[in-house]
């Protein structure tokens, strides 16, 4: 009986413990390293542009996409900002993000696809990635093709569609 008793009052407080727990909300916090670096390194003399912030539909978070372009070409992506709310939206950003910007650095800039299950994220991530291309298309030479006219501001919804959960 003794030993029961033991057992069932570790468990509530290790329940306890568990149930307290909050994550910070910082940037990157509970996330994939793989999230918040670049997907390609190397990045030599170039431009770098962090686009707008963009709140996550229903309150999940909120992300900024960080670019960096040398000679019309981009030479990285990642995220400068991603805040996420709850242990599923950590989930999600976690392996939809990396997928996202193997995309932007694969099409250079060009329309992305957004993840099935994920079109809130995706979306979000498109905007703030075309404000970072805009503002990279704005130093003029040959960065100037990664302006507005590569149409991220509307990401092409493929497959299943769907939402963030």
């Amino acid at each position: 009986m003794r030993r029961s008793a033991i057992v069932l009052a570790a468990t509530a407080a290790g329940l306890g413990f568990v149930l307290a727990y909050h994550p910070s909300g910082g940037a990157n916090a509970a996330l994939p390293a793989s999230v918040a670096a670049s997907s390609k390194s190397g990045v030599g003399a170039g431009v770098t542009a962090v686009g707008s912030d963009q709140p996550l539909q229903g309150g999940l978070g909120d992300l900024q996409v960080r670019v960096s372009a040398q000679n019309g070409k981009i030479t990285s992506v990642g995220m400068a900002t991603l805040n996420v709310h709850g242990p599923q939206s950590a989930q999600i950003t976690g392996s939809v993000i990396p997928q996202l910007n193997q995309q932007v650095v694969a099409s250079n800039g060009r329309s992305i696809h957004a993840v099935s299950g994920a079109t809130y994220t995706s979306q979000a991530y498109a905007r703030s990635l075309q404000a970072a291309l805009d503002k990279i298309a704005t130093t003029g030479g040959s960065n100037a093709a990664l302006g507005t006219g590569n149409g991220n501001g509307g990401v092409a919804v493929t497959g299943g569609g769907g939402h963030d959960d």
